[in-house]
C-alpha cells in the first residue's frame, strides 16, 4: 500500500535464478509485497533459503527483480543516485580487506559515501565505541574474531548516519552479551528517528525489537503485521507450579490427570485452561499442604506464530499456495 510514510515499498516482486546443468529457472521470490514505514523497526523472518537475502540485495540494488515494483523514499529503486547515501547496509557475510585496520576500513567506507576526513575521524571513533570495538581500531582485521568482524560491519553501516538501515542477520556470530548490545543499538536508532529493516533467525530478538514482522517461506510472504496483532493478547493457558514436594506430596500430585499436569522431580507443573481453573487447583493443593511456587498466565509468542506459518515442510507453504 502506497503512503507518504512508507520508506520502503515492494509490490508483486518476483525473482528467479538459473540452476543446475540445464540452467532451469528456479523461482526464489514469488509475488512479494510489503512496506516499511518511517521510524519503525521491521523484522524479516524465514528459514534458510526462504529468499530473505535475495530480497535485501534487491533493495540495495545488488540484484534486480524479474517483476514487480520497488521504491525507496518514494522513488523507484535506482532512480536517484543519492539514495545509497541515505541507506546503511550490512550484508549477512560482510567482506573485509583483512590487511587494513578497523580505522582504515572505516576511513575507506566513509570516503565511498562522500564524507570528509574530519567527519570520518569523528564518526569512526563514535561508531567503534558504540559497537564495542574501542581499543581494536589499530588492529589488523585479519586478527579480528567473527564477532568483532560482525561489529565492524555494523559500524560501517551506521558510519554515514543513514536514514534507512538494512541489516542482514546482524546478530550472527555474537555471544549473548553482544546480541544484547546490538539490540540496544537498534533501539537507539529508532529513538534517533531512523528506520530499520533487518533479517534474523533469532525469533526472540525480533519479538523484543520489532514494531512489525514480515515472514516469508520458499519465496512467498506468509505473514505480515504488528507483533502484538500477530501474537494476540489472549491468555492461552495458566501455568501453575508447586514446589518443593515431599515424598507424600509427590504421591498426591501423581493422582492429577496427565493431561492437566505432571510431576518433574520435586515439582508439580499444571496447565490450567483459565484463571478460574488455576484458582481451583491452588485451593486444592493448599488444602493438601502442597506449596505454591508460581502462577503465570501464558500468552502466545512470536515463535508459536512462526511454527504455525512455517512449520509445514511437506511441500506446501503454510499460509500460501504453490
Amino acid at each position: 500500500m502506497r503512503t507518504a510514510d512508507n520508506v520502503v515499498e515492494l509490490e508483486g516482486v518476483s525473482k528467479s535464478f538459473p540452476s543446475g546443468f540445464w540452467r532451469r529457472r528456479v523461482r526464489v521470490l514469488i509475488d512479494i509485497s510489503f512496506s516499511v514505514r518511517r521510524n519503525e523497526i521491521v523484522g524479516f523472518l524465514g528459514p534458510n533459503g526462504a529468499g530473505k537475502t535475495t530480497t535485501i540485495k534487491i533493495l540495495n540494488g545488488l540484484a534486480t527483480a524479474d517483476a514487480g515494483r520497488i521504491s525507496i523514499f518514494g522513488e523507484p529503486i535506482g532512480g536517484r543516485r543519492d539514495h545509497r547515501r541515505r541507506i546503511g547496509y550490512m550484508p549477512e557475510q560482510p567482506y573485509f580487506y583483512e590487511y587494513l585496520t578497523g580505522d582504515e576500513f572505516l576511513a575507506l567506507c566513509g570516503r565511498l559515501t562522500g564524507m570528509n576526513g574530519r567527519e570520518i575521524r569523528r564518526k569512526s571513533r563514535e561508531m567503534l565505541e558504540r559497537v564495542g570495538l574501542s581499543g581494536a581500531e589499530g588492529k589488523s582485521i585479519r586478527k579480528y574474531s567473527k564477532g568483532m568482524m560482525q561489529r565492524l560491519g555494523l559500524a560501517q553501516a551506521l558510519l554515514h548516519d543513514p536514514e534507512l538501515v538494512i541489516l542482514d542477520e546482524p546478530m550472527s556470530g555474537l555471544d549473548p552479551m553482544g546480541r544484547m548490545e546490538v539490540r540496544s543499538l537498534i533501539h537507539g536508532l529508532k529513538k534517533l528517528g531512523k528506520t530499520v529493516f533487518f533479517s534474523s533467525h533469532i525469533i526472540a530478538d525480533v519479538e523484543a525489537l520489532c514494531d512489525r514482522v514480515v515472514m516469508i517461506d520458499r519465496g512467498r510472504k506468509v505473514a505480515e503485521g504488528a507483533v502484538e496483532e500477530l501474537v494476540g493478547g489472549e491468555v492461552q493457558y495458566v501455568e501453575v507450579v508447586f514446589s518443593p514436594l515431599t515424598d507424600r506430596m509427590v504421591t498426591t500430585a501423581q493422582s492429577i490427570p496427565a493431561d492437566l499436569g505432571s510431576v518433574q522431580g520435586d515439582t508439580l507443573v499444571l496447565r490450567a485452561k483459565d484463571h478460574a481453573e488455576a484458582d481451583l487447583w491452588v485451593r486444592k493443593m493448599k488444602e493438601a499442604g502442597i506449596p505454591l511456587s508460581s502462577l503465570q498466565p501464558m500468552k502466545r509468542r512470536l515463535e508459536d506464530i512462526y511454527v504455525e506459518r512455517l512449520g509445514s515442510r511437506d511441500g506446501t507453504v503454510a499460509g500460501g499456495n504453490e
